[in-house]
């Protein structure tokens, strides 16, 4: 017995180092594998990251790169221009859009074909672009202008001035083009001031020429000029017939709507411009089901602009 304890210990002691030599080279291989797995993990996952960061806190400069402006597109969406319609034709605008992600699913879910005007430089304007332009929605750049109860009513970033000069103004509005390049025209947003103003809308129609934009005049204001100096210089336009939304109230919403249908029967076609408001969601959802018994059509805003003069 006492023999067979020694050789024990010593078959022991000749083993360990052995044992610890193995186990060394093996522990640091599974510590270096761990690092590399870690590492392609969060190279993997970080432009994922920011991606979203940028979603979220979209600034007023666009950082992420953003697609060529599809002139030939536009273009196409301007020749099928009065067509001798059938029936009437109405165009829904809603405008505010690019301030909130849900107000925009929730409109994108409305069964109408109706025109997404989106502000510029917002946090969620190009997410909101993107949306619509999937649905292959008709996207506008919604203009944002000095009104007449400026400072109360900010336009926002990005707004146009009536102090602001020629070449601001048309510097402005080649960054709100470049960054809403899925946009086939623009209509104001706000602009009581500004659009009384003919040397003030030149260049920003000018601008919105060269790149085969129409404009809508919202006609925030009686005395906007902004229609007839498109008109003069060259661009596609049109006016807006009912603001369908200034009292948010679902049964005076859609009485806004028949009258719309109205001016459409009686002219053969008609412009409304609405919001984002719950109250306006609900009013569409129930117009939606509507329009075969109103003998009425909607089509994309570009379908009703006047050509301009030659």
């Amino acid at each position: 017995m006492a023999v067979k304890k020694h050789t024990s210990k010593r078959s022991t002691k000749k083993k360990s180092p052995e044992k610890n030599s193995l186990t060394t080279p093996w522990l640091a291989s599974l510590f270096l594998l761990i690092l590399l797995v870690a590492g392609g993990y969060m190279m993997l996952n970080w432009p994922k990251q920011a991606i979203r960061q940028d979603i979220k806190s979209e600034p007023a400069t666009v950082r992420q790169p953003l697609p060529p402006r599809p002139q030939q597109q536009q273009q196409q969406v301007l020749v099928i221009e009065h067509l001798q319609p059938k029936r009437p034709h109405i165009a829904i605008i809603m405008d505010d859009l690019g301030l909130s992600k849900p107000m925009a699913q929730q409109a994108l879910a409305i069964d109408l074909p109706f025109t997404l005007s989106i502000i510029p430089a917002r946090n969620y304007s190009q997410l909101v672009m993107q949306l619509a332009h999937q649905q292959q929605r008709e996207i506008l750049i919604h203009i944002p202008m000095e009104p007449i109860s400026y400072p109360r009513n900010n336009p926002g970033p990005l707004g146009l001035f009536s102090h602001n000069s020629t070449e601001e103004i048309a510097k402005t509005m080649r960054i709100m083009i470049e960054q809403l390049p899925y946009a086939t025209g623009g209509n104001n947003h706000m602009g009581s001031a500004f659009t009384q103003h003919a040397d003030k809308m030149e260049p920003v129609l000018l601008e919105m020429k060269k790149n085969g934009l129409f404009f809508i005049d919202s006609l925030t204001s009686s005395k906007s000029v902004a229609y007839a100096e498109a008109q003069r210089l060259g661009v596609p336009s049109a006016v807006r017939d009912v603001f369908l939304d200034n009292v948010r109230e679902v049964e005076k919403i859609s009485e806004q709507l028949q009258r719309l249908v109205d001016i459409a029967h009686r002219n053969g076609s008609a412009i409304g411009i609405c919001h984002p408001y719950p109250q306006t969601i609900t009013a569409l959802q129930l117009f939606s089901g509507q329009l075969e018994a109103l003998e009425i059509d909607i089509v994309p805003v570009a379908q009703l602009v006047q050509p301009a003069p030659q």
